[in-house]
C-alpha cells in the first residue's frame, strides 16, 4: 500500500469519529433548539444527517482500504471524500481538509495504478 493510501485510511478513521461527535452535537442542539423555539430549531435537522452519512461513508472507505479486496474501492473513496468536503456546512473543518487531501491523493497516477494492480479499482 502506498503511503498516500495509508494516510487516507487514517484520515477516514479520524474523520468518521469527528463526524459522529458532530452528529451527536448537532442532533442534540437540533432537539433542544426545536423544543425552545417552538419547532424553528428543527430546521437545522439536516446538519446531523450530513454528519452521519459522512461518518458511514468514512467507515465504509476505511474498511475497503483496510482489506484491499473489494471492487469499487476507488469510487467509494471518492464518494466518501466528497461527503467529507460537504461537512464544511456543519462547521467540520478537519473533515473538509481531509476530504481535499484524499481527493488529491487518489488522483495521483501511482495510487490509481496500485488499485488497478490489486484489481479493486
Amino acid at each position: 500500500m502506498t503511503s498516500d493510501l495509508q494516510s487516507a485510511k487514517t484520515f477516514f478513521l479520524v474523520s468518521a469519529i469527528i463526524n459522529i461527535l458532530g452528529f451527536l452535537g448537532w442532533g442534540t442542539s437540533t432537539v433542544i433548539g426545536g423544543a425552545f423555539t417552538c419547532g424553528l430549531g428543527c430546521l437545522m435537522g439536516f446538519l446531523p444527517v450530513i454528519n452521519i452519512i459522512s461518518s458511514i461513508m468514512d467507515f465504509i472507505a476505511y474498511n475497503k482500504l483496510n482489506t484491499l479486496n473489494q471492487k469499487g474501492t476507488y469510487s467509494t473513496i471518492q464518494t466518501a471524500s466528497v461527503f467529507q468536503i460537504i461537512t464544511i456546512l456543519t462547521g467540520n473543518v478537519v473533515s473538509f481538509v481531509f476530504g481535499i487531501l484524499i481527493m488529491n491523493y487518489i488522483g495521483k497516477e501511482e495510487n490509481i495504478n496500485f488499485l488497478k494492480e490489486k484489481e479493486i479499482y
